[in-house]
């Protein structure tokens, strides 16, 4: 769940200040403070970020990238922004910082993290504080980002399989599968009752084509052969029941 998004950020390893090792040849010892200055930085931005003060840490991070725009400080400096922007609800700034993590470090092994980051912030769009204390009807709410959401957990399953997010996002993508066929089958039912036959069954399919497994299909299978029937088409009203029968045995409508 969420509290995965805490658990990649552990101490950095100290970056190396090789040119250490011409000293004797020389008495500038050029890198020893870039090195501190950048940690010395980075965790001053880390400790803002842990006390739940994201302004600052975001404004430390984009510091220490100006100044330092190469090592594995910068780096994880990447994440860590995406990651406050997340807590502070700003979910653009937050795939944005991501994006731009996946662009610039794609070989780094925590690709999986920014891609997981992208989701949640889309999983998490339009959500309000009374939303969170009460759970919201996801059915309602935009479309696109529940469908954006869905799309990155997929690249995450499929690019990733042995990511520790991987058992989380395909949690989350069983439940945008249900709640987006349910808004289909919301819909469809709003044509129906306003006797729109034909868009009630093209809802459906659309339905039946993208969120095929979803706990509604019955249901939308039966709304189907109602439209259907409402047409004067037996013939595919009773293939439809068919196909309801396969799929639910039990369902109310097969009793009629």
């Amino acid at each position: 769940m969420i509290n995965h998004l805490t658990q990649r950020y552990v101490t950095v390893a100290a970056i190396c200040t090789a040119l250490l090792l011409g000293g004797c040849a020389s008495s500038q010892p050029a890198q020893a403070p870039t090195a501190t200055s950048a940690e010395r930085l980075y965790n001053s931005a880390k400790r803002a970020l842990n006390r739940g003060d994201f302004l600052t840490a975001v404004d430390t991070f984009e510091t220490l990238g100006a100044r330092f725009p190469f090592g594995s400080y910068t780096q994880q400096a990447q994440l860590d922004i995406a990651y406050a922007y997340f807590k502070q609800d700003e979910y653009d700034n937050a795939i944005a910082s991501a994006d731009r993590f996946i662009k610039l470090y794609p070989r780094s092994d925590n690709v999986d993290y920014a891609t997981y980051i992208k989701g949640v912030a889309n999983f998490a769009r339009g959500g309000s504080f009374m939303e969170r204390i009460f759970p919201r009807d996801m059915s309602q709410v935009n479309q696109n980002w529940l469908r954006a959401a869905f799309a990155e957990f997929d690249v995450l399953v499929r690019q990733y399989p042995d990511s520790e997010y991987v058992d989380d996002a395909l949690q989350r993508m069983a439940f945008l599968k249900d709640e987006m066929a349910r808004h289909e089958l919301t819909t469809a039912k709003f044509y129906y009752q306003r006797g729109a036959m034909v868009a009630t069954i093209n809802r459906v399919n659309y339905l039946l084509e993208h969120f095929d497994g979803s706990k509604h299909v019955p249901n939308a299978l039966a709304l189907m052969a109602s439209a259907y029937r409402s047409l004067g088409q037996p013939d595919l009203q009773n293939d439809t029941l068919r196909v309801l029968a396969q799929t639910e045995p039990s369902h109310p409508a097969l009793k009629n």
